[in-house]
């Protein structure tokens, strides 16, 4: 996939936004999100900076991209991101 259009960008982000599984690694928090017809991973950097989409699979193999959210798109996935982890 050479490059993802803009509304696709915003759908992965949105969905980001309210995930409530998020994986802990050494590259920082990471979601996967399902979206036409591919699964994203969405990750959030180890010590700051705005998310970014690293990459999708689906029918067809595995991409490797670097898509970066807005400010205004980070603020929420930052937010489901600490209250998916949040120990209780």
């Amino acid at each position: 996939m050479a490059s993802i259009d803009e509304t696709t960008v915003t759908a992965i982000f949105t969905a980001a936004a309210t995930a409530t599984s998020w994986t802990r690694t050494n590259l920082g928090l990471s979601t996967r999100v399902d979206h036409g017809g591919f699964t994203w991973t969405v990750q959030l950097p180890p010590e700051s900076g705005k998310p970014y989409i690293s990459g999708s699979s689906g029918w067809g193999g595995d991409t490797s991209d670097y898509i970066e959210a807005t400010w205004s798109e980070t603020f929420p996935i930052i937010d489901a991101a600490m209250a998916a982890t949040r120990v209780r």
